[in-house]
């Protein structure tokens, strides 16, 4: 779709490390993922999802990071993790 001034509209970019869209019976487990830019795992309209085992990071200073982003999303399970975005960490 185009502004008003003929141009596309500006987009920010998206930066992930794994994006899953659409998927049934995903399994992650044992990864490491260090300094995305902005999420490091996206899961959007997925079902029966299980994250164990992995660690996420991103420097103290990182002002938008999201370690796990979930969205439109069902039966998601997940343990035995770490994610140190930012300045929040957080141990599942």
């Amino acid at each position: 779709m185009l502004e008003s001034n003929g141009r596309l509209p500006s987009t920010k970019p998206t930066v992930r490390a794994l994006m899953f869209y659409g998927s049934d019976g995903v399994a992650i487990t044992n990864i490491t993922i260090p300094n995305s830019q902005q999420t490091h795992l996206k899961f959007d309209s997925c079902t029966n999802v299980q994250v164990s085992g992995i660690s996420v990071s991103s420097p103290g200073d990182n002002p938008n990071t999201d370690g796990i982003h979930i969205q439109n999303s069902q039966n998601m399970v997940i343990y035995s993790s770490t994610l140190a975005c930012g300045k929040h960490n957080n141990y599942i």
